[in-house]
């Protein structure tokens, strides 16, 4: 079976759309996956990094301070170029130079961004930024009522596009919620645990000329068409193939990338740095 070249082949409106499907897809099993890691099932650092991966961020970090500002910050942090992608204890935090008076009282769930305060309030920050080249930092805080304050800080090289406002609008109270019900002493213990897991970035890309998950010439026309943004129903109509088939497919895909549902299995294949003209070649000569 040959995929037809009109899948292959799509305009660039069409790809942006895909983009834009991929992405909120792809954020549904990231925040399956923080919501995993909230109940000690996978390292907390792990979904610092799927999130940041899925928002596009270059740091990622989740902070503690203490209320009467004494104590040090500490902070399990995912950084996109490795300056502290083994996360553990990172003093930096940057949630109480953003928001400034506001800091105790701010409302979990709220969203703090540095391109709406005064640059004159916020020079800690500017400093950090132009000495990394980055331009945004957006803080939400998680819980301000209990012995102390936890933040999670996301930083961006530009300012974020119109759906990374959108998704990060709707992600923010889902955070702060699900932080609410976290297994007692998580982000302690992540503190101390080291990071075993393969960073993400670290990975061959799934449908790289490598094919490092070994995928057999029918799965790896399914994970094209999903990277796509096709659905399940429209992948089975381009392949003419029955709902057990996919299935099969789709089991296979979860064994072999080490996904445990279809919307991980969508943000892997999404995550994948193969150009599209390069994995068309393969589909064509598969």
């Amino acid at each position: 079976m040959v995929v037809s070249p009109n899948i292959v082949h799509r305009t660039e409106s069409e790809h942006q759309s895909d983009s834009s499907l991929i992405a909120e897809v792809g954020l549904i099993g990231a925040v399956a996956q923080w919501c995993e890691c909230l109940h000690g099932r996978d390292p907390l650092l792990r979904s610092l990094e799927v999130l940041g991966q899925g928002l596009n961020a270059e740091i990622v970090a989740l902070a503690r301070y203490s209320h009467d500002g004494r104590g040090a910050v500490r902070s399990v942090t995912w950084d996109r170029s490795g300056t502290e992608r083994h996360g553990g204890r990172v003093d930096k935090g940057f949630a109480h130079a953003l928001i400034g008076p506001y800091f105790e009282a701010a409302r979990p769930g709220s969203l703090w961004f540095r391109s709406m305060i005064d640059s004159e309030a916020s020079s800690e920050i500017a400093e950090f930024h132009a000495s990394r080249h980055l331009r945004e930092l957006v803080v939400i805080p998680l819980e301000t009522g209990g012995r102390s304050i936890d933040t999670f800080e996301l930083h961006f090289q530009d300012r974020l596009r119109s759906q990374q406002q959108v998704i990060i609008n709707s992600l923010a109270p889902v955070l702060a919620r699900t932080w609410r019900n976290r297994a007692e002493g998580l982000f302690t213990e992540a503190l101390l645990r080291p990071a075993h897991s393969t960073s993400l970035a670290e990975v061959a890309p799934i449908l790289s000329v490598e094919n490092p998950a070994r995928l057999s010439r029918a799965e790896y026309r399914v994970s094209l068409l999903l990277s796509r943004g096709l659905s399940t129903q429209q992948v089975k109509d381009e392949l003419r193939i029955r709902d057990s088939t996919l299935r099969s497919h789709l089991s296979n895909l979860y064994a072999k990338t080490n996904c445990s549902n279809l919307s991980e299995l969508v943000f892997c294949l999404a995550s994948s740095t193969t150009t599209r003209g390069e994995a068309g070649r393969q589909t064509r000569s598969a």
